[in-house]
């Protein structure tokens, strides 16, 4: 799986692209939120490793980011629910492309039990390529600051 800090600065690059301005927390929270919500009981109860996983798929992101919803204002929840929701399954497919030892990730529980990988990259290899991403991530926040201070002019 990439980690955290990867996952957070392809939300970012997605934040920017997609122009995402209020409630952004919400999106980079909602791009973790898989991995905080499953790796915890994971790895302080490796035995829980099936249930850990329904906390990483499409439904149990899904019934996670409702729940943390509830918890807003009435009339934020749909929006902290979308952007909960977008920030998760951009998590999932980040993670979709990484290689497995053994099995993958669940896309399709409780309806099927048949775990999917695209096995493009290791899941270390997100560690090693972090400054790579780093770079990509200051080189789109420079270039926005500077056409924002072009549209001021």
């Amino acid at each position: 799986m990439p980690d955290l800090v990867t996952h957070v600065a392809g939300a970012y690059l997605v934040k920017r692209g997609v122009k995402i301005t209020r409630y952004a927390a919400l999106f980079y929270l909602g791009a973790m939120l898989p991995d905080l919500a499953s790796r915890p009981l994971h790895i302080i109860w490796p035995r829980t490793l099936l249930a850990s996983q329904a906390f990483h798929s499409p439904v149990g992101v899904f019934l996670i980011c409702w729940l943390v919803s509830l918890f807003f204002r009435v009339d934020q929840r749909k929006r902290v629910f979308f952007l909960l929701i977008a920030g998760s399954f951009l998590h999932l497919v980040m993670d979709s492309g990484q290689k497995q030892l053994e099995g993958g990730y669940l896309w399709f529980f409780p309806f099927s039990m048949k775990t999917c990988s695209l096995g493009l990259f290791w899941p270390e290899d997100s560690v090693r390529f972090l400054p790579y991403t780093a770079i990509a991530v200051l080189i789109v926040y420079g270039f926005s600051k500077w056409r924002e201070g072009r549209e001021k002019l």
